[in-house]
This record gives structure tokens, C-alpha cells and sequence, in this order.
């Protein structure tokens, strides 16, 4: 009976063993197709649902019963981004194709200010430029072996529209002004703009460059993350000094009369909350203007305001643009419908969700990695349309924890739709009890389908044995005679 308990033994061994390797195989398992995906979108969501058709191409992004209507403005198509979430509230015929203008020099801009490092590089204008400087546009009249710093070209080509300027900063980027196009469609391309295509740096009139105020728009609020843009287009005058060619200084002033009073024509076309970034026009493209709003006391609430082919009222020998009401009236429309609010802090404490195998404490406090700011109409009923929403991961909330782990999320609601989102994150570390932590692997071992299977099957193969032994021995027994 020696071998047969040794034999046994050595049964019992293989049979642990195995029940060991098939519970880690099938946890491992388990973690893996367990485990939740935490990424967290902080952009606000589509509010399509949410949005109100005004007719004629006029839709608002933000359900504002009650309040009042977007007004009416004579621009072809227009525009408006709330800043603070990247999210349009107002559209008029934004995937238009329409003709850019002068808006074509913030994508000039963009180029020359992102390929030069050192502003102040001296250029050498050329003969190609004076050639193609048309001159019945705006210009600051150039010529052949005049030298200029980049700073001095990009403030008479952003400050006073010089078309001239932009020529020659094309030419300086990369060499030639066909290469420079090419790089300004790339640049188009890589921000997302799927209907715009540019001929040349200045804007000047061509029937194959063409654009939509949705594009636009992309590259505007691009322009607006570069401080030299903004600082140059948000100024008043700026000087250029006598150079080489010209013994006269040629002092510039700002063209944007929704920037600045400074050329003192205007006056009344002055908002007094806009920061740059382009006006201009071509009797082809109509006015157009770009710019930045913000008012302080609006919870530092800011709108990108795109007006494109707005049409002018005539005024003695000239003519005043509508640009400028059509972009004011629609600023003040959403400064006053709009409001920013934080409906969620870092702050809050969301939940305190209890963790598992825990050895120095039961729960562990959640709260957001950021605030939840939302852009919500004025009348907004926030205990009627606001709803907020926290999901914990389950799996997560095992032992060890550490501070700033992410174990959850939390949504803002409005009316239905997701404006909002954030992760929940861990305030505390929590330690793992090695006791409950080899308990619960012995009970996962004994809970696990495998090891009840191979329990049954070595219960069925030890009876097997024994019933083979027991009729070996009874074999092997001689049989007495009497």
C-alpha cells in the first residue's frame, strides 16, 4: 500500500498545481478584459440637438427659448465661438464658399511668425515684389534693395493691410511666393479647414481662392494662442522708421476700426471689448472682419467673431462698412444671452465609494481632476435643465490605491446632452491587507469554474483508480481450498 499512497500523494500534487496555474490564467484574464477604458472627454459635446434654426442659413447652437432672437445683419455669412469651450453658438451660412480678403493675412501672419524665430532679420525687397505690387491697393510703396526687419513688415501688412508687405514676407519665409501658397494650404489642411484654398498671401481678389467663415474661423482662433498676432493687431500705430530708400518715416495706424480710434475715422465703429484680428475687403468679397471680444464682467466670457461679406453704406466719397454694426450686434446679442458657469469644482467632494481589501481605511473620496464650466443661456432653470451624473469603476476600487488615481467620472446634463465631463480622482492613498488579499485569491481559487471542473473530473479519476486498484489486489489474492 506504500507505492499506492505515493502514487496518490504524487495525484494530489499534480492536481494543485494545476488548479493554481488555471485560477492565475483565468484571472489574468479576467483583469485584462475587465479593465475600463478612463479616458474622459473635457470638450463639451455636440449640442446639435440643442441648437434653433432662425432661417436664412441663421442657426443658434443653445436652446434660448425666451430670450432674444439672434439679430439680423447684412454679412453673407458669419460666425461665433464662445472661447471658453470651442463650441460655435451662433451660424449664418458658415460652410459657404465665399471669397476671404484680407482675412488671408492671418494665415500669413501665422506662417512668418511660426518660421521666423528672430523678428528682427533684416529683408531685402525685391524685384519680384515691386512687380506684382499692385498699386491701387493698400500698400506702404516699396522698393527694389529696401531693407525692413520682419517686425516692421508684419506690422504694415497686419496693422495697415499692406499687400505689398505681405509679398515680401512670403518671399522671405520660403523663397518664393508660390512655395509660401503652398505652405499656407498645408497649414489650412493641418487645422482642419476642408474649403479653402489660397492663390496668394495678401488676399487680393482671385476667382480660384475662396474660403468659408467656418474655416476661417480655425485658423482665427489659432492665431489668437500667438501673442506677437494679437499684440500687433491689437495696437494702434505702430512707426517704421526712414530706411535706405526713403529718408521719411512711414508712421502706420490701425486700419481694424473696431480695434482701435486711432486714424480717427470710425470712431463710432469702436467696440471697446475687441482685441485685433483682421478687416479688410474686396468689391468681390464684400467687408469682412475678425476679432476677439471679451467683457471682464462677464466672468471673463469671451467670443472669436467672423463676419464675412457684410455690405457698406455710402457716405459721401467713401463709404462705411456694416462689418463693424453686423460683428457689434451680434457680440452684444451673445454677451447678453450667454453666461459661463462652473457647475462642478475641484473642490466638490462627489462620492466616497467603500474599497475592497483595504487595510487602513473602508472608503476612499472622490473628487474632479477640473472644474465643469458650462456656457448656458441666461434663463437657464438650473434645478430643472441641469443634471449631474458621477459613475465609479468598480474594478478600480480594489486595493492598493494611490492619491490621484482615477476611479470614476462625472458628467454635467443639460436638457438631455452632455456639456460637460471630468475624471474622479482618488484624495487618499489606500494600503492593501495582505490577510483579505491571500483570501481572496484562496476563495477566487476555490469560486474559479476550472478548479470546481477539476475537482469533479479528479474525484471521477480517483474513484476510477481506486475501483482499479481494488480489482488488481483482488486479482493478485490466491484463492484458498479447503
Amino acid at each position: 500500500m506504500s507505492v499506492i499512497n505515493k502514487k496518490i500523494r504524487f495525484i494530489f500534487a499534480v492536481f494543485f498545481i494545476c488548479c493554481i496555474f488555471l485560477n492565475i490564467s483565468v484571472i489574468s484574464a479576467a483583469s485584462t478584459t475587465s479593465a475600463e477604458d478612463t479616458t474622459v472627454a473635457s470638450a463639451l459635446s455636440d449640442s446639435s440637438d440643442l441648437s434653433t434654426s432662425y432661417g436664412n442659413g441663421v442657426t443658434v447652437h443653445m436652446n434660448t427659448d425666451g430670450l432674444t432672437a439672434p439679430p439680423d445683419i447684412t454679412a453673407q455669412a458669419a460666425m461665433i465661438i464662445n472661447m471658453e469651450t470651442g463650441n460655435a453658438v451662433y451660424e449664418k451660412n458658415s460652410n459657404q464658399i465665399i471669397y476671404p480678403a484680407s482675412t488671408v493675412k492671418i494665415m500669413t501672419a501665422i506662417l512668418v511668425v511660426e518660421n521666423v524665430p528672430d523678428l528682427n532679420s533684416q529683408t531685402l525687397i525685391s524685384q519680384y515684389v515691386v512687380d506684382n505690387t499692385i498699386v491701387t491697393s493698400k500698400n506702404i510703396g516699396v522698393s527694389v534693395g529696401e531693407v525692413f526687419t520682419v517686425e516692421q513688415l508684419l506690422n504694415a501688412m497686419l496693422l495697415y493691410g499692406a499687400n505689398d508687405a505681405a509679398l515680401a514676407l512670403a518671399e522671405y519665409v520660403s523663397g518664393s511666393v508660390p512655395d509660401f501658397v503652398a505652405k499656407m494650404n498645408e497649414k489650412a489642411a493641418e487645422l482642419g479647414c476642408v474649403n479653402t484654398v489660397f492663390t496668394n498671401p495678401s488676399g487680393l481678389h482671385d476667382d480660384s481662392m475662396h474660403t468659408t467663415a467656418a474655416d476661417i474661423a480655425k485658423i482665427a482662433a489659432y492665431a489668437t494662442k500667438n501673442q506677437v498676432i494679437m499684440d500687433i493687431t491689437s495696437s494702434d500705430s505702430f512707426d517704421i522708421p526712414p530706411t535706405n530708400k526713403d529718408s521719411d518715416p512711414r508712421p502706420l495706424f490701425n486700419r481694424n476700426y473696431f480695434t482701435s480710434k486711432a486714424s480717427g475715422t470710425n470712431s463710432d465703429s469702436y467696440y471697446p471689448y475687441a482685441k485685433g484680428i483682421n478687416a479688410g475687403n474686396t468689391s468681390a468679397a464684400g467687408y469682412c472682419l475678425v476679432t476677439l471680444a471679451q467683457q471682464a464682467q462677464q466672468n471673463e466670457l469671451s467670443y472669436l467673431c467672423v463676419v464675412m461679406g457684410s455690405t457698406a453704406i455710402p457716405s459721401g466719397d467713401t463709404e462705411i462698412p456694416n462689418s463693424y454694426s453686423d460683428a457689434h450686434s451680434l457680440l452684444d446679442w451673445a454677451f447678453s444671452i450667454y453666461s459661463y458657469k462652473t457647475i462642478v469644482s475641484t473642490k466638490d467632494k462627489i462620492s466616497s465609494p467603500e474599497v475592497r481589501l483595504s487595510a487602513n481605511r473602508d472608503t476612499v473620496t472622490l473628487v474632479p481632476d477640473a472644474d465643469i464650466s458650462v456656457l448656458l443661456p441666461q434663463n437657464v432653470n438650473m434645478d430643472k435643465d441641469i443634471e449631474i451624473k458621477s459613475t465609479t469603476y468598480t474594478d478600480s476600487l480594489v486595493a492598493p490605491i494611490s492619491v490621484g488615481d482615477c476611479l470614476g467620472e462625472i458628467t454635467v446634463w443639460y436638457k438631455g446632452q452632455i456639456v460637460g465631463s471630468a475624471k474622479l480622482l482618488s484624495t487618499a492613498a489606500v494600503e492593501r491587507s495582505n490577510v483579505l488579499y491571500a483570501l481572496d485569491q484562496i476563495k477566487g481559487i476555490v469560486s474559479c469554474l476550472w478548479f470546481k471542473a477539476s475537482v469533479t473530473i479528479f474525484i471521477i479519476l480517483f474513484a476510477v483508480y481506486i475501483v482499479i486498484i481494488l480489482l488488481r489486489n483482488n486479482r493478485k489474492t490466491p484463492r484458498k481450498f479447503y
